[in-house]
């Protein structure tokens, strides 16, 4: 009888648990996706975005907006397709970058397959269907071999992929990649960073939806400081990085 009743509160405590799991994971994605309904209004400089202490200088007639994301991050995920939409809605007017964000040894080999796909001017082909098995088809990448095969399933030659996936040019990429993370001091993921020197972050009070609206805000004030600058003046700032 004894044995029984302890069978049934292991039994209650497993329920317990997964009931548990799925309230958080309820209350995560409600989060994520009913945050940005706060009340519209001016966008407040440390409230809805952060000015970058160290700044980069752009020397472009287009604002650059720079996304860190990483590949394992599910709100990332979610979010991409919306940016990817007010992207092509803002055409030309910006220089749209996407940054892998390399914080683990697992999020840097995944942002190294990124930066491949980017080294063979193949990112359009691979960037969404690779987001879609890592989150929706629950595939683990766990090595360089794993993600070359995936590359090679997709119709790729998988020794074009090893090459690049070793390469200089994408090892010098990951280095600037992390380092960019650190000197924007990015520590979470999806950010944005407008002319680099606007970030833009999730908090309590900026949902996915809202980041896009203080983006278009710092575009515009963006916009107005070119205006409004006198001629053969340049802004402020460290010179471009390369």
């Amino acid at each position: 009888m004894a044995r029984k009743q302890s069978r049934v509160l292991v039994q209650q405590k497993i329920a317990a648990a997964s009931l548990c799991g799925v309230v958080l994971a309820a209350a995560a994605y409600l989060f994520w996706m009913t945050v940005d309904d706060a009340p519209q209004g001016e966008f407040i400089e440390g409230e809805h975005y952060v000015l970058i202490d160290n700044p980069r200088r752009i020397r472009s007639d287009k604002i650059e907006v720079m996304e860190f994301f990483g590949y394992a991050c599910v709100h990332c995920y979610n979010f991409d397709p919306i940016l990817a939409e007010w992207v092509e809605k803002k055409g030309n007017s910006i220089n749209f970058i996407q940054t892998p964000a390399v914080s683990s040894e697992y999020w840097r080999l995944l942002g190294q397959n990124f930066l491949t796909y980017q080294e063979l001017d193949e990112l359009d082909k691979y960037h969404t269907a690779f987001f879609r098995t890592l989150h929706d088809g629950r595939r683990v990448f766990s090595d360089e071999e794993s993600l070359a095969e995936f590359y090679e399933q997709q119709g790729g030659d998988k020794q074009t992929y090893i090459d690049a996936f070793n390469s200089i040019e994408v090892a010098s990429a990951l280095s600037k990649a992390d380092g960019m993370a650190r000197r924007m001091k990015v520590v979470m993921v999806p950010s944005i960073v407008i002319q680099g020197k606007y970030l833009v972050r999730t908090s309590g009070s900026v949902g996915p939806n809202r980041m896009l609206d203080v983006m278009d805000y710092l575009l515009a004030m963006e916009e107005s400081d070119r205006t409004d600058m006198p001629i053969g003046r340049e802004p402020q700032g460290e010179a471009q990085e390369n």
